[in-house]
């Protein structure tokens, strides 16, 4: 085969070679343009999902105040939350259907913002405050998780 390439006149040769080459440059390209808006929008969607972190850690020193007993829990605390995990969830959801890779983080993310619901329904003072720190740190763990993951996958690719 190679024998053949070189009985080629070498204009041919020539020819080949840099027909090859573009096109190789061209796939590259091609890649290079795709990581790129591919990095771009993972970034985006965990831009969101950082923002609405830092709001759910908001309702979390409410909620601290509340199982430490220097204030009462209200309506308006627990509606705020809520409205604040399930933000935090539909940015951790568009994460996990950006990413290519297959992780549970959201799986686990999803259940620890459930309980975290939960024990804030429940919480009432410092007497029954065990559930909720136990809650809160369960949802923390799965908020590292999806972190590590979304890391993990910015960094997958070759450059």
């Amino acid at each position: 085969m190679i024998g053949t390439f070189r009985n080629l006149p070498e204009w041919l040769r020539n020819g080949v070679l840099l027909t090859g080459g573009a096109l190789i440059g061209w796939f590259a390209n091609q890649y290079m343009e795709y990581r790129t808006v591919y990095k771009e929008a993972l970034t985006a969607n965990y831009q969101q999902f950082t923002e609405a972190t830092a709001q759910i850690e908001d309702s979390l020193k409410q909620l601290a105040d509340v199982a430490q007993g220097e204030r009462p829990k209200s309506e308006e605390d627990l509606e705020q939350l809520q409205m604040r995990l399930l933000k935090a969830l539909n940015a951790a959801e568009d994460l996990e259907r950006r990413m290519s890779a297959s992780s549970p983080a959201v799986d686990v993310y999803r259940t620890a913002t459930i309980q975290l619901k939960q024990a804030s329904d429940r919480i009432t003072g410092p007497l029954d405050a065990k559930p909720l720190v136990e809650a809160v740190n369960s949802y923390l763990l799965a908020e590292k998780m999806v972190r590590d993951s979304v890391i993990k996958e910015h960094n997958a690719f070759l450059f």
